[in-house]
């Protein structure tokens, strides 16, 4: 699999996740153990992203 095909995914999984916490959110609260349990899943995917794509966004703002 190529580079840009793992950020797609992480992409899509970061959407995904985004919108599961919105509606878990509206469902069960902002402090409810699923809430906060989908929000640290996000922040993981958001951690893997920023490390393996991060530098890419520094090359864009560097010129």
């Amino acid at each position: 699999m190529n580079k840009e095909s793992c950020e797609s995914l992480l992409l899509n999984q970061i959407d995904l996740l985004k919108k599961k916490m919105i509606d878990l959110a509206k469902g069960t609260g902002i402090n409810s153990y699923e809430t906060l349990r989908c929000s640290q899943e996000l922040d993981t995917v958001l951690n893997l992203h920023m490390k393996h794509f991060s530098h890419k966004n520094e090359l864009n703002t560097a010129s």
